[in-house]
């Protein structure tokens, strides 16, 4: 998750001023600029890997509750940005950069790219609490065998 939270976060301070510099021209730079891959190849690599290796810690640490329900409210945050991904900002996304965005008028271009800024912030706070939570997982998970250890 702190690998997803760290593209995240590039992209917001990087990649996103770029795109809507300029509408339409920043977004056309874009477009060209990503021929070959871009940014959602990254997360839709690395996201699905979180999620397994979320699922992986319930079950390995499912005898410590707490650490075991920390993930599993981790996971449920994660899976809503996903959703948020998929049906709200992936449509935003397709008429910035998809097959048809040249012919967008400059006004539907700002809205759909004030609509993915809007949704994407809340994106990245559900990232910041997957993290939160993911954290407070691991150190309810070491706390607790520390304690039986002890």
């Amino acid at each position: 998750m702190m690998i997803v939270l760290g593209g995240t976060i590039f992209s917001v301070l990087v990649e996103y001023p770029n795109w809507f510099a300029d509408v339409p021209s920043s977004l056309e730079a874009t477009r060209n600029f990503y021929k070959v891959f871009h940014p959602g190849y990254f997360f839709q690599t690395v996201v699905p890997f979180a999620f397994l290796t979320g699922i992986a810690s319930v079950i390995i640490g499912w005898h410590v509750a707490s650490a075991r329900n920390l993930v599993l409210v981790s996971l449920a945050v994660l899976f809503s940005a996903e959703m948020l991904t998929f049906f709200y900002i992936y449509p935003r996304l397709g008429v910035l950069f998809g097959p048809d965005a040249g012919s967008q008028t400059i006004e539907a271009l700002r809205l759909a790219g004030q609509q993915f800024t809007d949704a994407d912030r809340i994106r990245t706070g559900l990232t910041v609490a997957t993290n939160l939570l993911a954290v407070a997982a691991v150190l309810a998970f070491f706390r607790r065998r520390q304690h039986t250890e002890a």
